[in-house]
């Protein structure tokens, strides 16, 4: 593999080496990298706009915040972070694409900026027009699937574009029977990136109990050796250890939010994740890096919704016992 055109990003105790047109990533460890520390988050997720076409019940989000950015503003602070070391910008919402200028902006930032961009979408506004202004300069378009939403055109036109796209799908109880051939039907629609989401929130019935953890897991098992070669299949960090059952990239490492990344809201602030109750203040790239310098402790503390993988018994039980996994 060749490392020499990838930019390198000191972690804690190793070197990453990264490739913002195709995403890849390469962690080398040793004692040589012993020595290095972090001097800024890695990714930025990048709440551009709170606006959103449709209104899915399970979503996290605040409706009443505000929507706080202009393209410009949000150009001049990435740009900054940039040139601190951050490697990628990842734009959610809200939907990104109802964001005045949100093209122009993903433009400027691939020419401008050494950022690798991408976005998270509900679809609805990707018509070929908008993939086709859009493909040159992203890394990676992320399509969020949801069951009121048509997504077939919507894959279909994708995969003609050429452009590297995955699909983002949350995992409910109702949803799980259905996982694998819906998976299945994906990479038939020429996906080859999934992402398994967990629920967190206060509505229990979204939560997955014991037994469909455990399955859960089986069944992402056995479809990650099927896809192997095919695509790729993952879980997000939200889950913890109740997969532990299900091979991991880089072994069992904990929860990066706060330190590996931040969300930058919709409303000027920072945060550890989209679903974290903390929140400081920040206009400007300075302000971004001060709050990850200073309040380390504060954004590594768990999140109070339930399903943080952070909290003891992920806060679905309100006991301080782990959760039990099965094979």
């Amino acid at each position: 593999m060749e490392l020499a055109p990838m930019r390198r990003f000191a972690l804690d105790g190793a070197l990453l080496c990264f490739d913002r047109r195709t995403g890849l990533t390469a962690v080398c460890e040793g004692p040589e990298a012993a020595h290095l520390r972090m001097r800024a988050p890695r990714v930025v997720q990048f709440s551009i706009t709170n606006a959103c076409n449709l209104s899915c019940t399970f979503c996290s989000r605040d409706v009443t915040a505000r929507s706080a950015w202009a393209a410009e503003e949000a150009f001049v602070l990435l740009r900054d972070l940039d040139r601190a070391g951050v490697l990628e910008v990842a734009f959610g919402g809200g939907e990104p694409l109802v964001f005045k200028g949100f093209a122009a902006l993903v433009r400027r930032l691939d020419l401008e900026t050494r950022l690798s961009v991408s976005l998270t979408t509900n679809g609805t506004r990707l018509d070929d027009t908008t993939i086709a202004a859009l493909t040159p300069h992203v890394g990676q378009i992320r399509l969020s699937i949801y069951d009121d939403v048509n997504h077939r055109p919507i894959l279909a036109r994708l995969a003609r574009s050429g452009v590297r796209f995955g699909v983002n799908w949350l995992v409910t109880p109702t949803r799980l029977p259905g996982l694998a051939s819906f998976v299945l039907e994906l990479v038939e629609s020429g996906c080859r990136d999934i992402l398994l989401l967990s629920y967190n929130g206060p509505d229990h019935a979204l939560h997955l109990d014991h037994t469909e953890t455990s399955e859960l897991a089986r069944v992402a098992r056995v479809l990650g050796r099927g896809l192997a070669g095919r695509a790729t299949l993952k879980l997000d960090i939200c889950w913890g250890e109740r997969m532990a059952p299900v091979p991991r990239l880089f072994g069992g490492r904990p929860c990066s939010a706060g330190r590996e990344f931040v969300v930058i809201t919709s409303e000027k602030q920072v945060s550890p994740c989209s679903f974290h109750h903390l929140r400081f203040p920040a206009e400007t790239a300075e302000d971004v890096l001060r709050i990850w310098e200073t309040h380390g402790t504060a954004l590594a503390a768990p999140a109070r919704e339930p399903g943080c993988a952070r909290t003891p018994g992920f806060g679905l039980d309100g006991s301080p016992r782990r959760l039990p996994m099965t094979g």
